[in-house]
């Protein structure tokens, strides 16, 4: 079978962070797929046409029209179209119904984290046939390789148009072993241009970057969160070995010098975690590696934190959340220790890794005091960096479920992003939560660099510069500062 996998391009704000990378979700798809011997052809709406401005956004990429006639070009059997945002899905509707008009007879699929957590309702509006829900590599396999005489209602994890309705099917067993997943079909993507963009959803140090994901799903079930509709809640991973070899393909064959693990619990195993340390300082790796999408304060030690420091590790980013004990434990649900989070952070900042904090603000029941709790404790924990989110019901949290049990329907996806409110609290309007956001943002940043301009602080900057790129890092980090302000 011709299969075109598309992820189409992006609209965020002004002053609004994205990252431009190879799509792995995607990709590991291809790999899938190309192993049985499919035919898959990647198209990445984000890389191509560079930016112009829409309905006072940003559009990041290609035009919704210009990215379908690109997929008819592609003359493909079956179209798998991703939607990892729910921002992104009015294009993604949009497209659908273009390519139905231009390719009728082409079967549409589509995946990520809003279809998966919305399947009855992408179904009903847009175009498609069939959306993958969850983990998507051998719902996809299965899908392709009953082309030819379908029988969607026997594919675990798939939801389908059947005449008027949409059907459900029975989810599908997580994978579990991992290992026997081929790594992602990079080839099929252009390396080099995402290399030039130099584009990292953080901060970098290096040009010649990419990202990789070592492990899938994520035990705590905090209220915000979407990424068990993809993944799950049980933890699994890839062994050290394994990561490693991906590493050295990645050295090898694209020249990457930096590494961003995308996971959303790295180090949850110590020892694995230690492990793959171990196996990069062994082999001699010339990597630096970071962890944009944050890590468990609760898995980390000093002797972890200096031995990651020892394998390329050059920031860390620590899911926080609040500097409040209630909203912690009795809102957000997550079993964090404050505590042992400024434990963490001293450790992390004397063995030389720069320390980001991510804090939500805006949740139900949250009060004005708790939020000054939280700035509170960013500036007083040793954290270098910290950005603040408002909470976004998406799709598939618990956030989302509270809000359509009270009566309040979100049909405006675009707006959901962390840096916007839609609906506001009990005691706060939107406008006032996203103005204390730019407030907490400001008051943080004023703290950080009366702190960084005292001699002490401004000789261990100086002592933790070694090369070109420690010092491209600084200066990336003071840029994207200026730009949220």
């Amino acid at each position: 079978m011709r299969v075109t996998l598309v992820q189409p391009s992006i609209k965020v704000g002004r002053k609004e962070f994205y990252g431009v990378a190879p799509p792995l979700g995607l990709c590991y798809i291809a790999a899938v797929l190309e192993k049985e011997g499919h035919i898959v052809n990647i198209i990445d709406g984000m890389v191509e046409e560079g930016t112009h401005d829409e309905d006072g956004l940003r559009h990041i990429g290609m035009t919704v029209e210009g990215l379908a006639s690109r997929i008819s070009d592609s003359n493909p059997d079956i179209v798998g179209i991703g939607c990892a945002y729910s921002l992104m899905w009015d294009d993604v509707a949009k497209l659908s119904a273009i390519l139905r008009c231009v390719m009728p007879d082409t079967l549409q699929v589509l995946g990520g984290s809003h279809p998966s957590s919305l399947p009855y309702d992408c179904l009903k509006n847009s175009d498609a046939d069939c959306v993958v829900i969850g983990e998507g590599e051998e719902t996809f396999l299965e899908l392709v390789n009953s082309y030819s005489d379908p029988d969607f209602s026997q594919i675990q994890g798939l939801a389908f148009k059947d005449k008027a309705s949409a059907v459900l099917n029975p989810p599908r067993p997580h994978i579990q072993d991992l290992d026997s997943i081929p790594f992602p079909a990079r080839h099929l993507v252009h390396m080099e241009m995402y290399i030039r963009m130099g584009k990292a959803p953080g901060s970098q140090k290096n040009r010649r970057f990419t990202t990789m994901l070592t492990s899938r799903g994520c035990p705590n079930d905090c209220i915000f969160c979407s990424i068990k509709t993809v993944w799950g809640q049980r933890w699994r991973s890839r062994s050290p070995e394994n990561v490693v070899r991906e590493i050295e393909e990645l050295v090898n064959k694209y020249r990457i010098k930096e590494i961003h693990f995308v996971d959303d619990n790295i180090s949850l195993n110590k020892k694995r975690m230690a492990r793959i340390c171990d196996l990069i300082i062994e082999r001699d790796l010339d990597i630096s590696w970071t962890t944009p999408n944050g890590v468990s304060v609760a898995t980390l030690s000093r002797d972890l934190l200096y031995r990651m420091k020892k394998s390329g590790c050059y920031q860390l980013a620590f899911g926080i959340e609040s500097g409040n004990e209630h909203v912690l434990r009795r809102i957000i649900r997550k079993p964090l220790s404050l505590s042992g989070t400024r434990d963490v952070i001293r450790y992390a900042r004397d063995a030389g890794i720069w320390t980001h904090g991510f804090f939500v603000i805006g949740l139900p029941g949250e009060t004005d005091g708790m939020i000054i709790d939280t700035l509170d404790f960013a500036r007083n924990s040793g954290l270098d960096s910290a950005f603040f989110s408002i909470a976004t019901p998406f799709p598939g949290t618990e956030l989302h479920n509270l809000l359509t049990k009270e009566g309040i329907r979100i049909d405006d996806f675009s707006r959901l992003r962390n840096m916007d409110s839609i609906t506001g609290t009990g005691n706060f309007t939107q406008d006032e939560i996203v103005s204390i956001q730019r407030r907490l943002i400001r008051d943080f940043y004023k703290f950080r660099f009366c702190e960084e301009i005292k001699p002490n602080n401004i000789l261990r900057r100086a002592r933790n510069i070694r090369s070109i790129s420690d010092l491209r890092f600084l200066t990336g980090k003071f840029s994207r500062l200026a730009g949220i302000w």
